[in-house]
């Protein structure tokens, strides 16, 4: 039997998750992948560098695996405002399509962990406009390099609150579409996901408010006592 789109992009998403974990392994190692032929940088103090790029490339990577075609920094169709300079077009990262037919899924690419600075979250806000705004179902793909009790919980905070507000400005002005949050912690190899009805019940001012990621432990770089809440996916590495 022939795999739906939403089968072929979970095995995407899942192979995805495994290339980077891999490729992040052998960085750390000072090895050369197995298979392909991208490798994590380093930088002039011999650290392993870490972007949203490894993601988004060994996407495109595994899409060879499956039926659907992409293309990159895709114009919006929209005019959009970011920090109330005016509306202008906009790049999506990656947008996927079924072969000959309309896009699917816009995706996202960020990596590293957020703070409270608004000048740091800004930069979340415009890529969620984009995700909300367009008529296109769409996917927040996030990179972490490592985590700790908080880190996930304190990114996942940052989004949802950019989300809402975004959401609120633009009431009753975008079709209904599902958003998919998902992060990939490269060293404890797990990722989280969960996915989002965004109708007129993501108009209320308490949407999510009581909606959580996955709370865990991590002692000595290891992830450990993982508990997974009503909504969310973990994934772990496979063991070969």
């Amino acid at each position: 039997m022939a795999e739906t789109l939403d089968q072929q992009i979970c095995r995407l998403i899942r192979a995805t998750d495994e290339s980077l974990w891999n490729t992040f392994q052998c960085a750390i190692d000072g090895k050369v992948p197995d298979v392909g032929k991208l490798v994590f940088p380093r930088t002039s103090k011999n650290e392993v560098r870490v972007s949203e790029q490894e993601a988004r490339q060994l996407l495109i990577a595994n899409l060879t695996e499956t039926d659907l075609v992409y293309s990159i920094e895709t114009p919006t169709l929209g005019n959009y405002s970011f920090g109330g300079k005016g509306k202008r077009n906009a790049m999506t990262d990656l947008t996927l399509y079924p072969l000959g037919k309309a896009p699917c899924l816009n995706m996202e690419f960020k990596s590293g962990n957020t703070t409270k600075r608004r000048r740091d979250r800004k930069h979340i806000a415009k890529d969620i406009v984009k995700l909300v705004w367009e008529n296109v179902d769409g996917f927040w793909f996030h990179i972490l390099e490592a985590t700790n009790q908080r880190s996930i919980s304190e990114l996942w905070n940052t989004f949802r609150q950019e989300l809402k507000a975004v959401v609120q400005d633009a009431q009753g002005k975008f079709a209904p579409k599902q958003l998919t949050f998902h992060c990939c912690v490269l060293k404890q190899t797990f990722s989280v996901q969960t996915t989002l009805r965004l109708d007129e019940r993501s108009y209320s001012p308490d949407w999510l408010d009581d909606f959580h990621p996955p709370s865990f432990r991590v002692k000595k770089d290891r992830l450990c006592e993982l508990q997974k809440p009503d909504g969310w996916t973990v994934k772990r590495q496979s063991v070969k």
